[in-house]
């Protein structure tokens, strides 16, 4: 062949055919889209069919393990109540403990005999020094908590001598707070009681010295079997100012038969000392009961009781 008489190709053939792959290409890509598609479409439509039975499989697994776990219960319950099984687990509990009691000393022994190896192996010099330094420790250890305990008690004791000064004085401030009184002495009697109303700041006897019922200074109601004494103001004796009178008037009682019963209203307890003073000067025992003004006058009656002479 003569080559210098050959020409080349027109490029137009080779590009035309790569135009021609280009376009084939594509519309295989189109075809294998379209393929793939359809079969994904396919696969769904059946994937409910295939998804209900899985589920109703995985729910008679559930099923199966509920009742296997019930039944393992049950048995597991009978066993543990059953007083043999106790027993045992009692005494496996005993085992365990026994177990880390005896794992507890053999830490114990192998630190010890570490310690020992080490005491055997170091200088006796240097151990010496160690044991003179943990002495020294222990030694300044106690000294801080001597201290300690000297002034806890210091302390204390300063608390205790603070704690009599105010109690001194706690009963200094009650004793100036109070009034000491004497309790009367009361004593069975077989005199009969002589009332006196101690009312309106004065003494209104309620008979006379002739054991008559006073009606002139006392106004004297009723009241089915009670009967109700009401003094008049301004009237009676006034223990201050009529002193010899009220004295004249308890010298003339019956000594031997008759016993002074006050009966004494919140308003009138001083002219009641006067006059109970008064009585006492003159040989009369007397007893006395304290009255509100608003608990109503005085009433006399078979149901009631007298206070004992003093």
């Amino acid at each position: 062949m003569n080559l210098r008489r050959s020409h080349p190709p027109n490029s137009l053939y080779m590009l035309l055919d790569t135009m021609c792959n280009a376009f084939g290409g594509i519309i295989l890509l189109a075809v294998l889209v379209t393929l793939l598609t359809s079969k994904e479409r396919d696969t769904q439509r059946e994937a409910p069919a295939d998804t209900r039975e899985l589920l109703q499989r995985r729910l008679a697994l559930a099923q199966a393990d509920v009742r296997h776990a019930l039944e393992l219960s049950a048995s597991l319950e009978a066993k543990a109540n059953d007083d043999r099984r106790k027993t045992q687990i009692a005494f496996l509990s005993t085992r365990k403990d026994l177990q880390d009691a005896l794992q507890q000393a053999r830490e114990q022994i192998v630190q010890s005999t570490k310690e020992l190896d080490s005491t055997a192996d170091a200088d006796p010099a240097e151990r010496l020094k160690f044991l003179d330094a943990q002495a020294a420790a222990a030694q300044a250890r106690k000294l801080e908590i001597q201290n300690r305990l000297s002034a806890a008690t210091e302390n204390t004791q300063r608390l205790k001598r603070r704690l009599e000064a105010l109690q001194k004085q706690i009963a200094g401030v009650i004793q100036k707070s109070q009034r000491l009184l004497r309790l009367p002495k009361e004593h069975e009697t077989g005199k009969r009681s002589f009332y006196v109303i101690a009312q309106y700041g004065r003494i209104y006897p309620c008979r006379n010295s002739d054991l008559s019922r006073n009606e002139a200074t006392i106004t004297w109601t009723s009241a089915g079997e009670s009967t109700i004494a009401r003094p008049i103001p301004g009237r009676g004796y006034d223990p201050a100012a009529s002193e010899r009178e009220l004295q004249a008037f308890f010298n003339g009682l019956p000594k031997e038969l008759v016993f002074i019963a006050f009966c004494v209203f919140e308003d009138s307890f001083p002219q009641f000392n006067r006059a109970k003073e008064i009585a006492t000067r003159c040989g009369l025992a007397y007893g006395w009961e304290p009255y509100r003004n608003k608990e109503g006058p005085a009433s006399f009656g078979p149901i009631g009781h007298a206070p004992k002479p003093q």
